[in-house]
């Protein structure tokens, strides 16, 4: 195929693919608009049965997700290289570690790392776990917590569509679309055009949601920072004007391609990670921190199964549902489209250094940053330097600011914390901006791999809008509320490409079309 035949073929859109997801999320933004109470009684009521009724489901499957990706690094699958034999990496080692890891940390762990730990240390579910609040049981509980919600299960989610689609794509040679997560599953009656646009048109609707609540979170935590830095109101006027900055940057990044601005600012995004983290270490109290969280490390892994499965039911609180199964479905709503990404980037590497990177690294350095950011903002409460309960109180988005603020220097980084969500932000939008036009589009292959600029655009600039909606309507509970409506949907993808998984642990060799020796990525 010629390159211009093939750019003719990536501009065609493919109907019921992109319109379903598109007209739902725009719904949302129509009745927000036009009728307000109804728009958050029909949300509320939904999502109300969702935390009831789907919880228990969310938990289970994280499981899955967990037991099914760490046997595959182990397994013989584990051997078998992205692209058959001879394919080799398109990105450097570094880059693609960058890529990957601000593309999943994303503006979630900047906006709960150092808030959620107060909330648990205020707030413990006393009639779950009998521990009683700010007290030092509720501090180890808050550690405990975070890396329940923030390492090894999300990374698991991440990684297990991301290897599926990357061997069904490169190597069984199947079409750029999510169905290729789940057809060791479905098999070829996935790939029939109704089945196909089904599954991705769930998809798109799921990280539409999914990203909407990210990007929320990221208007409300630089809103935060700008309000600390010229005294500005953190308010829903502040979160419009974020927003549209952060729609124009995300698009400009997304539109010039995975090899060019995007890893420049992965790279960059990195190192400002690493100077944060260095800071923390340095001003804070290293003895605090890592005497907590070696101890809360155990709890964490003495009680994983007894909290991944956790739902409340036996005491009748909804604690669970609002936290726990909240990070499962927000996980679950980006997973299968940021898998179809990650697998792409994943090219030339064993299946086993995929998971290594994304299960093993990317999971630890999320630890580290729990031990630092987390268990800083914890003795900073314990320590009397600053009421942090009373900065979470005011509004989530106040405490990391506040945190930074009681500490010497503090003031110097909170700019560059205030740049770390929005170049974070950007990377995790724009690389899912990328899949969902890829997966609106027809013709998408290794060797053609640009959709139109206007799909970019559109996939952007909706969720977006979405996300400002929730939070200036509901407030930080709207960012919960969407992640649970796309997070219900992603998780019959999610299914699907765990039990894919595990068939191709058994016998991949059914599926691979590679030729060893061969480096022909078409």
């Amino acid at each position: 195929m010629t390159d211009k035949n093939a750019k003719n073929e990536n501009s065609k859109i493919r109907i019921m693919t992109f319109f379903p997801p598109f007209i739902i999320l725009v719904a949302f933004l129509v009745l927000s608009l036009v009728d307000q109470e109804t728009f958050l009684g029909v949300i509320n009521n939904i999502n109300n049965w969702i935390i009831k009724n789907l919880g228990w489901a969310a938990s289970i499957l994280a499981l899955a997700i967990v037991i099914v990706a760490v046997v595959a690094m182990f397994s013989k699958f584990g051997d078998v290289r992205i692209g058959g034999e001879d394919a080799k990496p398109e990105l450097s080692n570094f880059s693609w570690f960058t890529i990957a890891l601000t593309t999943t940390m994303a503006a979630g762990v900047l906006f709960w790392g150092p808030g959620e730990p107060i909330a648990h240390y205020a707030y413990p579910p006393t009639e779950l776990y009998g521990v009683e609040p700010s007290t030092s049981g509720s501090l180890k509980f808050a550690m405990e917590t975070m890396f329940l919600h923030w390492t090894i299960v999300p990374y698991c989610m991440y990684t297990v569509p991301a290897v599926v689609f990357a061997f069904m794509y490169y190597n069984a040679k199947k079409p750029y679309s999510i169905a290729s997560e789940v057809s060791p599953l479905l098999g070829d009656r996935c790939y029939h055009p109704r089945w196909m646009q089904t599954i991705d048109a769930i998809t798109l609707f799921a990280i539409g949601a999914g990203m909407a609540g990210s990007v929320a979170q990221a208007f409300m935590n630089i809103s935060g920072g700008i309000s600390k830095i010229f005294g500005l109101p953190s308010n829903a006027r502040l979160w419009f004007m974020v927003g549209i900055v952060v729609a124009a940057v995300t698009v400009a990044t997304a539109v010039s391609g995975i090899q060019k601005a995007m890893k420049h600012v992965s790279n960059i995004n990195v190192y400002g990670f690493a100077i944060f983290l260095i800071f923390l270490l340095v001003f804070s109290n290293a003895s605090f921190l890592f005497n907590l969280s070696t101890e809360a490390l155990g709890g964490f892994a003495g009680t994983f199964i007894e909290r991944i499965l956790i739902t409340g039911e036996s005491v009748g609180t909804q604690w669970p549902q609002w936290w726990t199964t909240f990070y499962w479905f927000s996980w679950m709503a980006w997973a299968p489209t940021s898998g179809a990404f990650m697998g792409q980037i994943a090219y030339g590497r064993k299946v086993k250094h995929v998971l290594g990177l994304y299960v093993g690294l990317c999971a630890s350095v999320s630890a580290i940053w729990m031990v630092l950011v987390s268990g800083t903002s914890l003795w900073v409460q314990t320590s009397g330097l600053f009421d942090l309960v009373a900065s979470y109180d005011r509004g989530v988005e106040n405490v990391p600011y506040d945190m930074l603020g009681a500490l010497p220097l503090g003031n110097l980084i909170i700019p560059l914390f205030v740049v770390l969500i929005f170049l974070s932000t950007i990377t995790a939008c724009n690389s899912n901006c990328i899949a969902m036009a890829g997966i609106s589009t027809q013709g998408i292959n290794p060797d053609s791999p640009d959709s139109p600029m206007w799909l970019k655009l559109v996939w952007c600039v909706v969720p977006m809008a979405v996300g400002y909606i929730m939070i200036a309507t509901v407030g930080v509970n709207g960012v919960k509320i969407i992640a649970n409506f796309g997070g219900m949907f992603a998780a019959l993808i999610m299914i699907g490409a765990t039990a894919s998984l595990g068939i191709l642990i058994k016998n991949y060799k059914k599926f691979d079309k590679t030729d060893a020796g061969s480096s022909d990525k078409a």
